[in-house]
C-alpha cells in the first residue's frame, strides 16, 4: 500500500500556472463565442472564503488533537480529512490561477465594468489562495508525529 504524501510545492506551482492560463484564455474566448465577457459577482468569492474558514478549523482542531493533545483518531476520520485537504489543495490551486488570469486580463483597461471585474476577479483569487493554504495546513495537520521518523528509518534498516 503506499502512503499518503504532502502536495508538493511543483505541484501546486503547476496548478496555479494551469488556472492562470485556463483564466486568462477565457475573456478573450468568451468574447469571441458569446459577444461578452463573464462578470463574476460576489459569489465565489465568498463561498472560496467559507471553504477556507471550515477547512482552516479542520486544519486547526486536526493539528490541537494529534500534535497538541497527543490524542488518536478514527482512521476513517483521517481519512477524510485528508481527502477534504487534497481535493481543496486542488480546487485552491486552479481556482486561485483561474481568477489571478482573469484579472490579468482586465489589468490596464480603464472603464467600470473592467475595475469591476478586477475588484471581484480579485476578491475571488484571495479568497481562493487562502483555501489553498488552509488545505496544505490541513494536510501538514494530517501527518502523524512519528511518519518521518518511520520514513527514515525503513530507508536504513535491512528488510
Amino acid at each position: 500500500m503506499r502512503r499518503a504524501r504532502r502536495s508538493s510545492a511543483l505541484y501546486v506551482t503547476v496548478l496555479i500556472a494551469v488556472g492562470a492560463i485556463v483564466g486568462r484564455l477565457i475573456p478573450p474566448l468568451a468574447v469571441r463565442f458569446e459577444g461578452q465577457s463573464p462578470r463574476p459577482g460576489w459569489t465565489a468569492a465568498v463561498l472560496l472564503a467559507a471553504g477556507a474558514a471550515v477547512v482552516g478549523v479542520l486544519a486547526w482542531s486536526t493539528w490541537q488533537s494529534l500534535h497538541k493533545k497527543k490524542l488518536r483518531i478514527n482512521a476513517d476520520r483521517a481519512i477524510q480529512l485528508l481527502a477534504v485537504a487534497k481535493s481543496c489543495v486542488l480546487v485552491g490551486g486552479v481556482f486561485s490561477g483561474g481568477y489571478a488570469g482573469f484579472v490579468l486580463a482586465y489589468v490596464g483597461v480603464s472603464s467600470e465594468l473592467a475595475r469591476e471585474r478586477l475588484l471581484h476577479g480579485g476578491a475571488a483569487a484571495v479568497a481562493a489562495l487562502l483555501l489553498l493554504v488552509a488545505a496544505l495546513l490541513l494536510e501538514r495537520a494530517c501527518q502523524l508525529p512519528g511518519d518521518d521518523d518511520e520514513s527514515k528509518d525503513t530507508a536504513t534498516s535491512p528488510a
